[in-house]
Formats: structure tokens, sequence, C-alpha cells
């Protein structure tokens, strides 16, 4: 390797491991337990095909490095981490080739220059910003999220690849690296659906960048005349894309038109009008934490806007935008790269006007970045002359963002600690407190845990936190209070299968057997996959002697989940 590039790689991976090494030793959190610690559909590589019509399409590669991790790995969370870690240095990687690559097509004209040797070390400046940044925290060290890691690493990879293809002179190089965008476009919408905005990203770089000009390029060497029709095939291009989008996740305009219940703050009705409204709020949001990335949140208590001026900041969302748009137009000339990476920022957030119950989370920001740190260094380059001033102002950034990372990844240790600091920021909302009620029961605090779900279930009495608040009761030996929360749980949703589990466990406590197998029956029925209500109806066969039906029990988890040891020890006790 040039020990150029090998020098600059050994100090990402090294400042990496330095922000990013303590979080291999952390625990699975929140929705880490629907996707990897109880999901059936990644423990048996013969369960793949299920998995197609268990989950959305455009998560089908997220799925399957799940999948990989558990066959090495099973419910250690430290491979899943160093996963995790790798796709972050993957996509740092392309945010450098790719940076590279725009401050190499942008000619001296544009006020770019590129005679100093810092000026050519902007890209890797970028790369690093976008290493340490705060607001990548959620989307690196949240393993679920790696969703967004991932997706972002194919989108970047797919922008990359296109304007290499687009600045390339011969047909050989044009076509290996079109066919490459094309993977890259493909297993980035089956990772995720913010890959449907690289049409439009990629019709802003043919206006912003490559716009009919005349440039001499180094990556070629020679000038090369850009063609002038394409935008017209990359529209019809991005038809195409949106298209497959929606028959992968069986979506169309209709998702545009009804009302959903928020997620984000309780008791508030998404209609699209407040969606888009709030949205523009959001985008506030996400450039604060941007600029000054503290007070995050996992769990944001984010109300909806009712209208333009309710709250004000509505308006004002909207206002900066139109602003940005304002810039992009003016400066397409004169700042091509600043103009670019306000596009970027544009774009990739537009995908977040789909109507969706969480209108706020972090791990969004993740894709986003990219544009704001490109549109900011090319400015701050631009702005301050001396050289020496805008290294140090460049270096102090690093170390701070970095060690902000450095403390933001600690709450992400175990649930405890995530839930404990999500309270203290949204104390009103019925999620974190039914979350921290979960975990206070599972340390055995059943006091703190009751009053918790307590409180989760006065701020919102459908949810189904009745299930987790019954088997506290259960715990506690108060089994009439446990039952009647559980079938309160169960009335709300009758197809909703873990509150039959549970209940079956108050069941077993008082010997009713016949009714403990009848709701573990209707779990396997609604879930075929559950191993565990597989192991925990073996158990009870076991117990009350019918031992060939338990054996088969064991048997079933044991082709759903082969690293099942429990599962495996009393096969051989029934031997």
């Amino acid at each position: 390797m040039d020990p150029y590039y090998f020098l600059r790689w050994s100090g990402l991976i090294l400042l990496g491991l330095l922000v990013y090494g303590q979080t291999f030793h952390f625990d699975f959190v929140f929705d880490d337990h629907l996707f990897i610690v109880t999901n059936p559909f990644i423990k048996n590589f013969n369960n793949f095909h299920v998995m197609w019509h268990a989950f959305p399409l455009t998560r089908l590669v997220g799925m399957y490095s799940f999948a990989l991790n558990y066959h090495f790995n099973q419910l250690n969370p430290r491979g899943y981490h160093i996963f995790n870690f790798i796709v972050h240095l993957a996509a740092v990687g392309l945010v450098w080739a790719l940076a590279d690559i725009l401050f190499t097509v942008i000619p001296a004209k544009a006020g770019i220059h590129t005679k100093d040797r810092l000026t050519r070390e902007l890209p890797f400046i970028i790369a690093v910003l976008f290493l340490v940044h705060p607001c990548q925290t959620q989307a690196v060290t949240y393993i679920t999220q790696r969703f967004e890691s991932m997706a972002t690493m194919f989108y970047l990879a797919t922008m990359y690849f296109y304007l290499r293809a687009r600045l390339s002179a011969g047909i050989a190089h044009k076509t290996i690296f079109f066919g490459l965008a094309g993977i890259s476009t493909i297993l980035g919408i089956l990772t995720k659906e913010v890959i449907i905005t690289v049409p439009a990203m990629i019709l802003a770089s043919e206006w912003l960048l490559l716009n009919g000009d005349v440039y001499q390029l180094k990556i070629i060497g020679r000038r090369h005349h850009l063609i002038g029709r394409r935008p017209l095939f990359i529209a019809i291009g991005g038809v195409l894309l949106y298209l497959l989008f929606s028959k992968l996740v069986h979506a169309n305009l209709s998702i545009f038109l009804g009302a959903i219940p928020s997620e984000s703050h309780d008791g508030d009705v998404l209609t699209p009008a407040r969606y888009f409204l709030t949205q523009m709020r959001v985008f506030l949001t996400f450039l604060r934490l941007l600029v000054l990335p503290i007070h995050q949140n996992l769990d944001y208590d984010y109300p909806a806007s009712t209208g333009l001026f309710s709250p004000p900041l509505t308006l004002a969302g909207i206002g900066v935008i139109l602003g940005i748009v304002f810039f992009i137009i003016k400066l397409r000339r004169s700042s091509p790269l600043i103009a670019f990476g306000l596009a970027w920022v544009l774009i990739t957030f537009s995908i977040n006007l789909a109507p969706r119950s969480n209108v706020i989370f972090e791990h969004k920001l993740y894709l986003i970045s990219f544009g704001f740190i490109l549109a900011f260094v090319a400015a701050l380059s631009g702005w301050v002359r001396n050289r020496g001033t805008l290294l140090k102002i460049l270096c102090c950034m690093i170390a701070v963002l970095a060690f902000i990372s450095f403390q933001r990844n600690k709450v992400w240790a175990n649930e405890l600690m995530l839930w404990e600091d999500s309270i203290k920021k949204s104390p009103h909302k019925s999620r974190v407190n039914a979350s921290l009620g979960r975990i206070y029961g599972s340390l055995g605090r059943y006091d703190e845990s009751i009053d918790y779900l307590s409180r989760a279930i006065a701020i919102k009495p459908d949810n189904i936190d009745y299930e987790n608040r019954g088997i506290i009761y259960a715990q506690q030996g108060r089994y009439d209070q446990a039952l009647e929360d559980l079938d309160k749980s169960i009335a709300m949703d009758p197809d909703y299968f873990p509150p039959y589990v549970k209940r079956s466990w108050v069941y077993q406590t008082q010997h009713h057997y016949k009714e403990a197998l009848a709701d573990l029956a209707r779990a396997i029925q609604l879930e075929p996959y559950f191993a565990d209500a597989y192991l925990e109806r073996g158990m009870l066969l076991m117990e009350i002697g019918r031992a060939q039906e338990a054996r088969n029990d064991f048997q079933q988890v044991l082709k759903i989940d082969p690293f099942n040891t429990q599962a495996a020890q009393y096969l051989k006790t029934l031997k």
C-alpha cells in the first residue's frame, strides 16, 4: 500500500477505535431484542426463505448480516458491534473517495484552490469529521441501526461509482463503473429505503457539477465533454426505482393520504399535513445537532406541528429550507462544492417526508451528515485563507467531536444507562417509561418497575405494557393482578403472541397446566418459528410426564435455532 494511504488509514482506524472501541463490550438494547435476540429467522440459514415474508424486502441485506453474526457469534454482542464498526469504516472510506472525486471535478475557477497541500487533504479531513461526529453514534453503536449505516455505505458507493463512470473515457471503464453503481443501488434498496433518493442526487450532480462544461479531470488525465441528455434517462431510472421500491414494500401513494398515531408524542395523530409540517421542525433539529451535537436522545418526545405557527419554528423550518434552495442556485457557479453539499442535505432529508409513526430518530443523520460536512469544509476553506489557521480550526473540531462521541457512546453500554438517560429528556413519554420499567423488572427492582410501567399505562392506556407489568406482578406472587394485566394485553391485540407465553408462566405457577398448554399452543400457532414457545412447552410437557411430546418440541427448537443449548441438554436428558 502507498505510504500516504497507509498512514492515513492507520490514523482513521486508530481514531475510530478510540471513539468506538469501548462499544464492542456493550449489550443489546431496544429493538436489538426484536431483530436479533428473539428473532427466530436469523438463527438458522434454512429459515432464510421465511425472512422474505416476515420482514420488508427493503431490510433483507441487514437481516442476512444479523444471521451471519448469529452463525458465528450467537448472542454475544461483541461480534455484532465489530461488524457495525467495520461498516462505519467502509462508509468513512467511501466518504473520503467520494469527496476526493468531488474536489477533483471542481475546476480552479470555482474557487477551490488545489495548489496548497492542506486543500488537497480536505477530502481526508471530511472523512475524519464523518468518522467522529457524535450524530453517527446511534447508527454505529446501536446494533439494529446497521440498516442505516449499511444503506448509507451503498448510497455513497453508488454515487462514487456513478461519478467514476461519468468521468471515465473508455467504454470498458464506463461499463464497469455503471455496473457497480447499479449493484450498489440494488443492495441499498434491499437494505433501507433511503436509497430511493439516489436518482435525485445523481440529477443534482449533473446539474451542479457535470453541467456540460469541459474540465481538466485528473482521474482520466485528459479532456472529456459531458453529454447533456443523461438527465432524461436518470429521471426515467428514478421512476423505475420508485416502482421497484413500491413493489418491495407493498406501498404506494396511499401512505400520503391516511392518518397514523404518533409514536413520537403520545396522543398525537399524524395526518399527512401535520407530518409534513412537523418535519420542517425536525429539519431544524437535525441542523442543530449537526452544528451543536449536545442533548442527544434515543427517544425524543416530539409533538406534532398543527399549523405554520403552531409552533412558530414550523414556519422557520420552511424558511430555512427555502433559504438553502436559494443558496444552492446562487452558489451553483461560484461555489459548486458548497451547493452540492447543501443539495445532498435536502435531497437525503426528503425521504423523511414519507409519513411514518416516528417523526425523528438521530440515526437518520448518518447519510445527511456527509453533505453538511462537505459544504461546511468547502465553505470554511474559502473563508479562512490562512492555511495554518484553517488546519488548527479543523483539528480542534475533530478533537472536540471525537470527545463528545466518546462520551455519548457511554450511555449505550446497557439498557439501564440508555433509558435512564432518555427518561431525563423525555420524562412524559409512554415508551420511555415502559422501557425503563421493563429494565428495572429484569434487575429485580420490582417496585420501581411497577411504578414506571404504571406511568406508561397512565400516559397511554391502550398500549401493551400491561404485558410487562403483569409478569412483574407474577414475580411478586401477585397472580390475580398478573392475570388481569395479561388478559388486558391479549384483549388489546389477540394476534400478538408474547403475552400468551407470559400468561402460560403464571398458569404454570398455579399448576393450571391445561390453560398453560393452551396459551403456548396459541403462541406457536401465531408464530410457528418462535423457538422459546416450543422450549417452554417442552419443559412443561416433560414436567407432567409427556416425554415423547416434549422430545418433539425440543427437536423443533433445534430446527429453528441449532445453537440452543437448553433444548440440546433436555434432549440428552430424555434419551
